[in-house]
């Protein structure tokens, strides 16, 4: 893999000629920028107009706007991988655990495009697709290193962490203006209840499986697709 670009990949074509690379980490910023702003959903006029280039220029490097989502995205992916990771060396198990989800939480509430993202939306792009399946295998070892450990109460699943996360990017969607606050208060709840103590009796459903988890990222057939669900 070539040199990066604020944790961005570079692509394995050759080097772009100055003028052309300077255009390049213009479109990048204004994209970041604007995802954090506005989310997934912010046009690629809007971008070429922050990043001060032309549409044809755009689209010279990033031909689709779903090109330029993977470049952002996956890296944000990335990012949240490596923090799960680093989760996963904490000395205790249940800090590591907090600590992660504390992180995700932190990253919902200031990039909106990476909240959409994680919550799916209905994305199903290949490499969006495949760095969302590499973070659930890193958080599926830090759960089962919880619950081994006795962080965790022995009947949570990756996917109860996943429903988490959607939860509060639901709350992030409707107190950001208003109550920014709630959202971690909403966590610290959660958290309390993922410890074994909290335990006063079995849970009253499974959690979802891999294929219910999908079919929930996308939206149930016949009823409208949530924004942030």
């Amino acid at each position: 893999m070539g040199t990066t670009l604020d944790g961005v990949p570079a692509t394995t074509k050759p080097p772009l000629r100055k003028d052309a690379q300077r255009n390049r980490d213009r479109i990048i910023a204004a994209t970041r920028a604007a995802f954090q702003e506005r989310g997934l959903d912010v046009g690629v006029d809007e971008i070429a107009r922050r990043a001060s280039v032309g549409m044809g220029t755009l689209y010279r490097h990033f031909p689709t706007k779903d090109a330029l989502i993977d470049a952002i995205v996956d890296a944000r992916f990335a990012e949240l991988t490596r923090a799960a990771e680093r989760a996963l060396e904490a000395p205790d198990a249940w800090d590591g655990f907090a600590g992660f989800l504390a992180s995700a939480v932190e990253l919902q509430a200031t990039d909106r495009g990476f909240k959409d993202a994680l919550a799916a939306r209905g994305r199903d792009e290949r490499r969006v697709k495949a760095a969302r399946k590499e973070l659930h295998a890193v958080i599926d070892r830090l759960v089962a290193r919880g619950r081994d450990e006795g962080a965790l109460r022995p009947d949570i699943a990756t996917a109860d962490v996943t429903m988490i996360l959607w939860a509060t990017a639901r709350i992030i969607e409707r107190t950001a203006d208003v109550a920014p606050e709630q959202v971690h208060r909403f966590l610290a709840m959660h958290l309390d209840g993922l410890r074994p103590g909290a335990v006063t009796g079995p849970l009253p459903a499974e959690p979802m499986s891999p294929r219910r988890h999908q079919m929930a990222m996308r939206g149930a057939p016949g009823r409208r697709r949530d924004s942030a669900a």
